[in-house]
C-alpha cells in the first residue's frame, strides 16, 4: 500500500516536472514525498526525497529550511524506533553476565543519547528558521 502511493507521488511529481514553476514550488513537491514517506514509515525514502530535493534546487532556501527541520523529525522518529528495538532486546534477555549487562546498559545510553540530541536539534532548527 505504502510503495502504491509513493509510486503515485513519484508519477505526479515527474508528470509536473515539464511545466516551467519556480524552484520553491518544485522543492516542495519533494517535501511533500518525503512526508508522506515519513508518515508510512519509510525513512530512508524520505530522507532520500530530502537529500534529491537538496541537489536540484539548492536556491530554493525556504523549502531547504523546512527540509531541514522534516528531517530532525524523520531522525528523531528513527532514533526512537531503534531505542524500542534496543529496549525489547534487553527485555527478552534473561540473567545477562555482567559483561553483556554493562554492553547492553552502553548501547541503550547511547540510543537515548541519540534521541534527546536530535529532540534538542529540532528545537534549535525551529527557533532559528528564517523566511527567505
Amino acid at each position: 500500500m505504502k510503495r502504491t502511493v509513493l509510486l503515485l507521488l513519484c508519477a505526479v511529481l515527474f508528470a509536473a516536472c515539464g511545466s516551467k514553476s519556480n524552484p520553491e514550488e518544485e522543492a516542495n513537491r519533494f517535501l511533500d514525498m518525503s512526508r508522506a514517506s515519513f508518515l508510512a514509515g519509510d525513512y530512508d525514502m524520505a530522507k532520500a526525497c530530502i537529500d534529491s530535493m537538496r541537489a536540484k534546487f539548492p536556491r530554493a532556501l525556504n523549502a531547504r529550511e523546512a527540509g531541514i527541520i522534516l528531517l530532525d523529525s524523520i531522525n528523531i522518529a528513527q532514533s526512537k524506533a531503534e531505542l524500542q528495538a534496543m529496549e525489547e532486546e534487553m527485555s527478552r534477555i534473561v540473567n545477562p553476565d555482567k559483561i553483556a549487562k554493562d554492553t547492553l546498559d552502553f548501547y541503550h545510553d547511547e540510543a537515548v543519547q541519540k534521541v534527546r540530541f536530535f529532540e534538542r536539534k529540532l528545537q534549535h532548527d525551529i527557533q532559528n528558521k528564517k523566511s527567505h
